[in-house]
């Protein structure tokens, strides 16, 4: 990752609507399940660290890995404490390090994905919780997987049956999330895959002050939502599990 794009998805992790809902919808389900501010937090592929400089913002003990160099240092120079360079693209922690895993959209990334799984049981205390979020629908693959380099996208099956292959894990809750906006962002890249569109650089692009703060309103309805409901599709999926103990 470059330092002027580490800057740049800095900058869309602080200010873009996706990931400020996302982050939203996370915090909200660390309350939900009581983790303490004395738990241990980990962030697995933390980009430049964001997210766990919120949550250290907020008293919690949170801490990071990625596997690129030049995204924790851009974290590192900006403050962030705990951050650290994935050894092998894994979690180097020793085994029942964490109360709380987190992987926001990561394992999408990751060529062994049940391996990776694995990796977040491991590093779970017994009884320790993580928060999974992936992107759905192989269908609708778009500019955004290409860039990111994306393996694959789920359904809440397959990813369930992943997550089955991994013994001492209970899937706690499964939903779909970015519900209310899923049909113009499914026409979107349908239509741009049906005319070869690829102009953009990423799905971020589309983006201005005004389109940010409706969409913003719109998806972060969904937080509130969240706490009563699950959803039957949506752009994106959320699993918490347990590691049994």
């Amino acid at each position: 990752m470059e330092k002027d794009f580490c800057k740049t998805y800095f900058e869309a992790e602080k200010s873009h609507w996706w990931f400020k809902v996302r982050r939203n919808i996370v915090l909200s389900l660390i309350k939900k399940y009581k983790i303490p501010k004395t738990a241990k937090i980990f962030d697995f592929g933390c980009g430049s660290g964001y997210t766990v400089g919120y949550l250290q913002k907020l008293g919690y003990d949170v801490s990071g890995v990625d596997v690129s160099a030049e995204a924790i240092e851009f974290g590192l120079s900006r403050g962030i404490r705990n951050l650290s360079v994935a050894r092998d693209g894994g979690i180097s922690h020793p085994e029942g390090s964490f109360d709380l895993v987190l992987a926001l959209d990561v394992i999408e990334h990751i060529e062994d994905d049940l391996g990776a799984i694995r990796g977040l049981k491991e590093a779970l205390k017994p009884r320790g919780m993580a928060i999974i979020t992936v992107p759905a629908y192989q269908w609708m693959w778009g500019v955004q997987d290409e860039v990111a380099h994306h393996f694959r996208r789920y359904t809440i099956s397959s990813l369930k049956s992943a997550v089955r292959e991994v013994d001492n894990l209970t899937i706690v809750r499964k939903t779909y999330f970015n519900t209310i906006l899923f049909p113009p962002i499914a026409i979107v890249r349908i239509i741009s895959r049906w005319f070869n569109l690829k102009e953009r650089e990423s799905d971020f692009d589309i983006n201005n002050r005004f389109l940010n703060s409706l969409s913003y309103f719109i998806f972060n309805l969904e937080t509130y939502l969240l706490k009563f409901l699950n959803f039957p599709f949506g752009v994106s999926i959320l699993f918490v599990l347990k590691k049994n103990g």
